[in-house]
């Protein structure tokens, strides 16, 4: 059993029901892919250099997003103010 003429070594790990499930159905999906060789492409896949900057991206994405509400939100709300005062002054201005 060789892979890019690389000799494997047999390991064995523990992994939750779930990902038992999920691993079938990707090998079930991926016909022609066994469980043992999606597990070694996301093996291969894996690059934590990559991962730390992706999480970086969505915690900042999330924290625009938020930033941007507040900011949509308050605009909203100064809009009503200058409503009110420009109200307020056609009515001073209807009283004279």
């Amino acid at each position: 059993m060789q892979t890019h003429s690389e000799t494997l070594v047999r390991k064995q790990f523990f992994i939750s029901p779930t990902q038992v499930k999920k691993l079938e159905t990707l090998s079930s999906n991926l016909k022609g892919r066994s469980a043992a060789q999606i597990v070694r492409d996301a093996i291969d896949a894996y690059d934590p250099a990559v991962e730390v900057p992706q999480r970086q991206e969505q915690e900042l994405l999330a924290i625009a997003h938020e930033k941007v509400k507040e900011a949509i939100a308050r605009t909203e709300d100064t809009i009503k103010k200058v409503d009110r005062c420009l109200e307020n002054l056609s009515a001073v201005k209807g009283a004279k």
